[in-house]
């Protein structure tokens, strides 16, 4: 994996600056901070970039644990979470699940997925944003903001009115349907770009066709999959 080290003003500057080094966005690494910079030096990352084969098999050994079970960081992230969503004059629950997977290094590494649910659509509709953007947005400050009180970068998954797990059976369905016609024509089909968390789920989708393959081709924002028939 390829991995780089940045240091900057702020840990936001920090990772935008290694984002645009490794020409990936934020769904395609991990990020750790290792110096907030809070005593008046430069704050300091490390970026890695995480391959989709390798996302895919965190998905596959991966458990969930209930929310009783989480870290200390699971309070302060739901804390945060609901402080913004006042502070935007928005009424939500909030709901928080951990998600535990094995790491490289034999730890475990836990993921906190934040579930927020209100009633007014509406507001639901702007913190989603066009596919997803306001969402993910939000939880790079929510994971920006929590790292400066852990004095580490947190996995946490921000998810609103259940939004990805419906984008999640979108996609499934659109990638099974282009693989039809991969199959009906012959041709590779290339799909839109997408986030690295929506391109790993059409690879999951069509991982066991052999009819079909799939890659990922492009770099950052632009990174798309492209479905191709299977080799003779």
């Amino acid at each position: 994996m390829k991995s780089i080290e940045i240091s900057a003003r702020t840990v936001a500057e920090a990772v935008e600056l290694a984002l645009a080094q490794l020409g990936k966005d934020r769904d395609e690494v991990a990020i750790a901070v290792l110096d907030a910079g809070e005593s008046g030096d430069e704050a300091l990352v490390r970026v890695t970039v995480v391959d989709d084969e390798e996302e895919e098999a965190d998905d596959e050994t991966s458990t969930v644990a209930p929310a009783s079970e989480g870290s200390d960081v699971q309070v302060i992230a739901r804390t945060i979470l609901e402080d913004l969503l006042e502070r935007m004059d928005i009424h939500a629950y909030v709901t928080p699940v951990v998600t535990r997977v094995p790491g490289q290094k034999g730890d475990i590494e836990e993921t906190i997925t934040l579930h927020v649910e209100g009633a007014d659509e509406e507001a639901m509709g702007l913190l989603i944003g066009r596919r997803g953007e306001t969402l993910r947005s939000l939880q790079f400050l929510l994971n920006l903001l929590v790292s400066r009180r852990v004095q580490k970068w947190p996995q946490i998954v921000v998810d609103v009115g259940n939004y990805r797990q419906r984008r999640q059976e979108s996609l499934e369905g659109l990638a099974r349907r282009m693989a039809e016609r991969v199959r009906q024509t012959g041709r590779p089909i290339m799909l839109e770009p997408m986030a690295a968390y929506e391109r790993r789920i059409v690879h999951l989708a069509l991982r066991d066709d052999k009819t079909i393959y799939t890659e990922s081709s492009g770099e950052g924002e632009n990174r798309k999959i492209v479905i191709y028939p299977a080799k003779q």
